[in-house]
């Protein structure tokens, strides 16, 4: 319900009555010794003032534009004090009001209606105010875009409709001034790329909000800080957040943790589209599987849930950046799962800041400045057109694309980072900054190069694999080695550059598993593309002899089956180990003279 904007609020608070102004509303006199009803006397005839209960009106009323529910604050006195509760617009019909006397309002059967008339006419009088709970980037009525803040930035100010700090997640309200920020920037800041990239982090919550509303390729990126605690990523994260809001985890900031179950934290992130969050302590994460959780907070979007009354309900969406830190690479908690690796960028060891004290000055600015930057750099959108957001971000895709390595991610990489540069570049427009972003590039670029190691399965499985073979060379048969059938894995041939390594079907399967790497086939299929397999025709195993014909109670036992084939071959996984990498492997090798003549061969004497 809107306020007629025809008519002047009436605005009536504690200090007007005390101070005896009276208000005449119908026939209704509000004043400071009560609520008065105009009423004739049976005897004279005359209209007399008959008190009908202790003094109690609205304050105001408040709808919150996310839900459309309209709420008044209501304001009465009992036993001498004035107090203010929240109360639907419902609770003010007869039947409902009366049910408020428990909160010590002057309420009765013989003066409910009456009073409940007075309240629903004041109501239209009073002030009225709208709120939110959903920030970021919305679309109202006009189909003009806005975002919300502390209150609603847009073109023309809108200081009747604010954040319901409340009844929301996080509280807005900046903090001191963006000239104290941006001193900070400069001394402590300026100079240290990676401090100056979460910078560009912050302001880019703002740019995934809106480019997310037109490119489905857009997402919540979530950026993982790794590393002991003596690395300042805690700092580093709140930096970043710092530019929108309170960097805090008291009384609603940015700060969270992931201490909390994986539904409260989707309550907490839906309906945010730009303003950016850390989530603290990983190690704290009460997740049945990250993996899947991740999936859900970069996807944006909820699983579909059905309410208590086995109705679908609404699906939260949320469009932002997420600022997660912790002591081990997220990437160790999620199963060596690829499509995780394009999603979230997990940034381990590195050192943010540059000292203890470098850390606690930017922790002493940022506790008491705080807000004023993204709200300037919001305004400047404004002013300057939402087309600088998309104009700026093909600029720097163009330049991502030209310096990335070569890879089959590589478009969906220079997308993500160019969010990021783009946001610095346009940081340093409204705020002259001077965020180096040739020197960010190339940071990013360089963990990238790194994180491409990383992301390929197949050569982190190749490696884990090599490593278990090296410590579990015994385990494996050779031309003239003798290895008990319990204990064998399979069987080595030497060649002239490399070993071929025949692994049990099962046991190879079995191992992987054992290393995090949970679909074995995905591995495999790496492997026989990368041309790392000794295979027969199109299929990825082979048929090898290692067992004699003379063993097959203890194949049984090696095969862990009841039953063996009449053959005397098994299926295998050969792979081909370069003997380079082997060598590279072993550290300590013997003497040659020490060496039997196919240990000579493998470190080629």
């Amino acid at each position: 319900m809107k306020q007629d904007a025809t008519r002047q609020p009436l605005i009536i608070d504690q200090r007007s009555l005390e101070e005896g102004k009276t208000y005449p509303i119908l026939h209704f006199l509000l004043k400071h010794e009560g609520l008065y009803m105009n009423d004739k006397d049976k005897e004279t005839g005359k209209v007399v003032a008959v008190k009908i209960s202790e003094p109690m009106f609205v304050k105001e009323t408040v709808q919150n534009l996310d839900t459309k529910d309209v709420y008044v604050k209501l304001c009465y006195r009992y036993k001498g004090k004035f107090h203010e509760i929240e109360v639907g617009m419902g609770q003010l019909i007869p039947s409902e009001l009366i049910k408020l006397s428990g909160k010590g309002l002057d309420v009765s059967h013989e003066n409910h209606r009456h009073i409940a008339k007075f309240l629903g006419e004041q109501q239209k009088l009073a002030p009225h105010r709208e709120v939110y709970r959903e920030v970021g980037w919305h679309e109202e009525e006009d189909g003009n875009l806005v975002f919300r803040h502390h209150h609603v930035l847009a073109k023309e100010a809108k200081p009747n409709t604010t954040h319901d700090t409340k009844g929301g997640c996080f509280n807005l309200e900046p903090k001191g001034s963006l000239d104290e920020w941006k001193r900070m920037i400069e001394e402590e800041v300026k100079g240290n790329t990676p401090l100056e990239m979460m910078v560009c982090a912050g302001f880019s919550s703002v740019l995934v909000g809106y480019l997310s509303r037109f490119y489905d390729e857009v997402d919540t990126l979530l950026i993982h800080l790794a590393g002991d605690s003596t690395k300042g990523k805690t700092t580093a994260a709140l930096l970043a957040v710092s530019v929108m809001g309170m960097p805090s985890n008291k009384k609603k900031g940015l700060q969270k943790t992931w201490n909390g179950t994986s539904n409260a934290i989707i309550n907490m992130m839906s309906g945010n589209y730009g303003i950016p969050i850390v989530l603290d302590e990983l190690s704290m994460s009460h997740a049945k599987s990250l993996t899947s959780e991740l999936y859900v907070l970069t996807a944006g979007q909820e699983k579909s849930r059905l309410n208590d009354e086995m109705k679908q309900r609404k699906q939260g969406t949320w469009a932002t950046i997420i600022l997660s830190t912790g002591e081990q690479s997220i990437f160790e908690r999620t199963n060596q799962n690829v499509g995780l690796t394009v999603r979230a960028f997990d940034f381990s060891n590195i050192t943010w800041t540059s000292s203890a004290a470098n850390a606690d000055a930017i922790r002493k600015v940022i506790q008491q400045n705080y807000g004023h930057a993204g709200i300037a750099f919001i305004q400047y959108l404004f002013d300057s057109g939402l087309h600088i957001i998309e104009e700026t971000w093909e600029k720097w895709q163009a330049v991502c694309l030209e310096v990335l390595p070569d890879s089959p991610f590589r478009t969906r990489i220079a997308k993500k980072y160019a969010i990021l540069l783009a946001a610095g570049d346009i940081a340093n427009q409204s705020l002259s900054l001077s965020l180096d972003l040739e020197s960010i590039l190339s940071f990013l670029v360089e963990e990238e190069k790194e994180r491409m190691i990383a992301r390929d399965i197949g050569a982190k499985a190749f490696q884990h694999v090599t490593q278990l073979f090296i410590q579990h060379q015994a385990n494996f048969r050779r031309e003239g080695s003798i290895v008990s059938p319990a204990n064998c894995w399979g069987k080595m041939f030497i060649h002239r550059d490399y070993v071929e390594v025949a692994f049990l079907k099962h046991i190879l399967e079995q191992e992987l598993r054992k290393g995090g790497f949970d679909d074995p086939k995905v591995v495999i299929r790496s492997w026989k593309e990368k041309g790392w397999l000794v295979t027969e025709g199109d299929r990825a195993t082979k048929r090898t002899k290692i067992f004699e014909s003379s063993e097959q109670e203890e194949r049984k036992k090696a095969l862990g089956t009841a039953n063996v084939p009449k053959k005397l071959q098994d299926t295998t996984y050969n792979i081909k180990i370069p003997l380079e990498v082997l060598k590279g492997l072993i550290s300590e090798q013997p003497h040659p003279l020490e060496m039997d003549e196919t240990a000579r061969s493998w470190y080629g004497f």
